[in-house]
């Protein structure tokens, strides 16, 4: 899985899960520390999902669920299928699974 799957994959696991440690996701997604905490910046940054990261007991990666709340639910299979399909279907429609792609993925 290459870092826009993995970071995907976090964003499903945070999601469902709203709280975790910095260690047991990166163990989860097979990936260093150093590599989960630049995934989480990405996501803060770039991509605007409030995730915010605690210290010390009762911390850890919380995830805040009024941001993109539906960002990153697609997976890159989804993403593949429904990106191929709208090579073959009209104009019209073929927007609209753009635009869907672009909120969803």
């Amino acid at each position: 899985m290459n870092a826009s799957g993995r970071r995907a994959e976090l964003i499903r696991i945070l999601r469902g899960r709203k709280k975790d440690t910095i260690e047991n996701l990166a163990y989860e997604l097979g990936v260093s520390r150093s590599t989960l905490k630049r995934y989480l910046l990405t996501l803060t940054v770039d991509e605007g999902y409030h995730i915010d990261t605690l210290p010390g007991n009762g911390g850890g990666v919380i995830f805040q669920t009024n941001s993109n709340q539906y960002k990153g639910i697609l997976s890159q299979e989804q993403i593949y299928v429904l990106t191929e399909l709208s090579k073959s279907i009209c104009t019209h429609s073929a927007k609209v699974l753009k635009e869907i792609l672009a909120a969803y993925a």
